[in-house]
């Protein structure tokens, strides 16, 4: 991920599989290098600065709740993070295993999840998650949840979710890219 990498997540959608309508840009303000093209049926696309991190969420017409999260990490969490592992492992220098990993293991709703499955390579340009909440609040949820994670120069995370209700039994989710040779193709049954 050397060159200015700019990736595409195209055609979310529900089992309808009805083109998408809209393809918007989650960028980080401060790196022109990340930037993420987003095609699906989005409603509004809202983003705010949580201090140093940027974060999107929106929602597609066809009730999937959407969110990129740019995380930028500190120079001390760089260290422990990306180098001390890079170097246990002599692993690369950036890796979408190191965001899977610290995500996953601090992931706010770790305890309520279930069916908890990972995929893809360190040296891929994305690795996945999937998760299963079925409870929240002692109330039944059953959400479905799929990440996707890449990194970004030395100390970028990002973390994109998707999540769907119980009743929606296929998310359709393709990942591929431009300027590199990037093409994945992954769909989901919950």
């Amino acid at each position: 991920m050397k060159h200015k990498l700019i990736l595409a997540i195209l055609s979310i959608s529900l089992l309808s599989f009805a083109p998408a309508n809209d393809t918007a840009e989650f960028n980080y303000p401060k790196n022109s290098n990340a930037a993420l093209l987003i095609t699906a049926d989005f409603k509004k696309i809202d983003k705010e600065w949580r201090g140093t991190d940027y974060y999107y969420s929106s929602q597609t017409k066809d009730g999937i709740l959407f969110s990129v999260l740019f995380y930028k990490l500190e120079a001390d969490e760089v260290k422990s993070l990306v180098d001390m592992p890079a170097k246990m492992m002599n692993g690369p220098e950036a890796s979408p295993a190191y965001a899977l990993t610290y995500f996953a293991t601090y992931s706010n709703t770790k305890d309520l999840e279930t069916n908890d499955q990972k995929w893809g390579s360190p040296s891929d340009d994305f690795m996945f998650r999937q998760a299963d909440i079925k409870v929240f609040q002692g109330k039944e949820v059953n959400q479905k949840s799929m990440y996707a994670y890449a990194m970004f120069g030395k100390d970028l995370f990002v973390n994109i979710h998707l999540s769907t209700p119980d009743d929606a039994p296929l998310l359709k989710c393709g990942i591929s890219g431009f300027g590199e040779s990037i093409s994945i193709l992954k769909i989901l049954k919950f």
